[in-house]
């Protein structure tokens, strides 16, 4: 399951990056904002016209392109 794959207002802990479908810049800029293997990571928005989706990690919100989202591995959190 990838980012791509939340519903709005879902929650979900990040499990690993796909370094193989990341251009090693985009993996460094990811790493430097907080997406590590463990953090929390809820989806705020999503517009597919535009290919953005808005996220919140770890209390500071983040946008990111869609595509880069099905490198992002995660595990869907149990409310």
């Amino acid at each position: 399951m990838t980012i791509q794959d939340l519903k709005i207002g879902e929650t979900a802990e990040i499990v690993s990056l796909d370094s193989e479908q990341l251009p090693k810049p985009m993996l460094t800029e990811l790493l430097e904002l907080g997406f590590f293997p463990g953090a929390e990571i809820t989806l705020k928005d999503k517009s597919l016209l535009l290919g953005k989706m808005i996220c919140n990690l770890s209390g500071t919100t983040i946008a990111l392109r869609i595509h880069d989202g099905n490198a992002i591995k995660i595990k869907l959190r149990q409310t």
